[in-house]
């Protein structure tokens, strides 16, 4: 059979359900910073998978797992490991395949015992930067010409390593890849690769900080620890550790907003009851930035600080804000509030209420946070 009889039968299989992709597809092209789903050649219905195992490296071409594990079926299409690039993607390319997941992976291969070796790995410090690069072919003997269509199969050929092209689908229940050297043709399907987009829908999620118990304001800025997923979108890419208040999210364009507040606290409240300070009461403001490093020397200014929130007071009057945030990379965010210096007030960030009577209320929410990938 033909090499272009081969392109015209590979077998596409159905959409397969997944997070938003970091550029939706519009046009009939493959785009740089495109996310998609890459399925071998052959009558099996097999994708390509990599970041899996011990150490994230491991590469195979399996049936989608029922979705167990899907972010190692998605690749972004890069222009180096350290830019995604944009525009479209012509035939003689050379591209890098960053896989899913909280580990930063690209696609390797041309290396070990007879240049077979096909990994995910970190880009090993750029020691062997053309093991990372593919060249997009149109067949195994000709590059092509013009921009790659999407849908389409292709040849994925590999720098660093003489005539190798990635090969998947092999031996062990079909789920080895490998770089080969085409083996005269005798494979021909294992080397064709066709792209599906990863099929858009909307992520989002809201997080909450109500009062599981009572917490003073300090001095300074001070992180906010959610203590409530309030909505997540199934896929649950946009993550929040419980622990420190840091939250997760994955490459794309958000919209970020929500409210902190804090109150006065004197002991003497009636049930059901706030203290407020007239004719003056302390101001402050919470901000938004990216995690990492010591929050009472970053100043607003700063660009790790992504916005800084309205004016308010500690009479329960919220700063609220709003942002946008666009990342090519996973982020780490935090939210802060400072109210000044409380000196010999209590001022607080969460308020557990013990009335005499009846039960505690730990539903005195002073927080919340929403952001959606748009």
């Amino acid at each position: 059979m033909s090499s272009q009889s081969n392109l015209e039968s590979t077998q596409v299989g159905p959409a397969k359900p997944s997070p938003a992709p970091e550029l939706i597809p519009t046009t009939e092209t493959l785009i740089y910073g495109e996310t998609l789903y890459l399925q071998v050649g052959g009558t099996k219905l097999l994708w390509l998978t990599g970041g899996r195992s011990e150490g994230n490296t491991q590469v195979n071409t399996l049936d989608g797992e029922g979705g167990a594990m899907e972010p190692s079926y998605r690749w972004t299409l890069m222009k180096a490991r350290d830019s995604v690039g944009s525009g479209p993607v012509r035939y003689g390319d050379k591209v890098y395949l960053k896989v899913g997941g909280e580990k930063l992976r690209w696609l390797k291969g041309g290396f070990g015992e007879g240049q077979q070796g096909v990994s995910s790995l970190d880009g090993e410090g750029g020691k062997y930067e053309e093991n990372y690069q593919w060249t997009v072919m149109e067949s195994r003997s000709t590059v092509g010409s013009g921009e790659v269509k999407r849908g389409r199969a292709l040849y994925l050929k590999v720098g660093g390593a003489k005539d190798r092209w990635l090969t998947g689908g092999r031996s062990d229940g079909n789920k080895q890849v490998r770089t080969l050297d085409g083996e005269g043709g005798k494979n021909e399907a294992s080397y064709q690769w066709t792209s599906s987009p990863v099929s858009y829908s909307r992520v989002f999620a809201v997080f909450a900080e109500d009062s599981p118990e009572t917490k003073k304001l300090k001095k300074g800025m001070n992180t906010r620890v959610f203590t409530r997923v309030e909505a997540c979108s199934p896929e649950r890419s946009i993550r929040l550790d419980l622990g420190t208040g840091v939250i997760t999210v994955p490459p794309g364009t958000y919209d970020i907003s929500g409210f902190s507040s804090t109150v006065y606290l004197t002991g003497q409240e009636e049930e059901g009851m706030v203290t407020n300070k007239s004719p003056t009461a302390n101001g402050g403001y919470c901000r938004l930035r990216h995690a990492g490093g010591d929050s009472e020397t970053i100043k607003n200014d700063d660009p790790r600080v992504l916005v800084v929130g309205s004016i308010s007071t500690s009479n329960a009057l919220p700063s609220v804000f709003q942002t946008w945030l666009t990342t090519p990379v996973e982020a780490r965010l935090i939210l802060e509030h400072q109210s000044g210096d409380p000196k010999e007030e209590t001022i607080v960030l969460r308020h557990k209420t013990t009335p005499p009577l009846g039960e505690s209320s730990t539903w005195h929410l002073f927080a919340r946070l929403a952001i959606t990938r748009t």
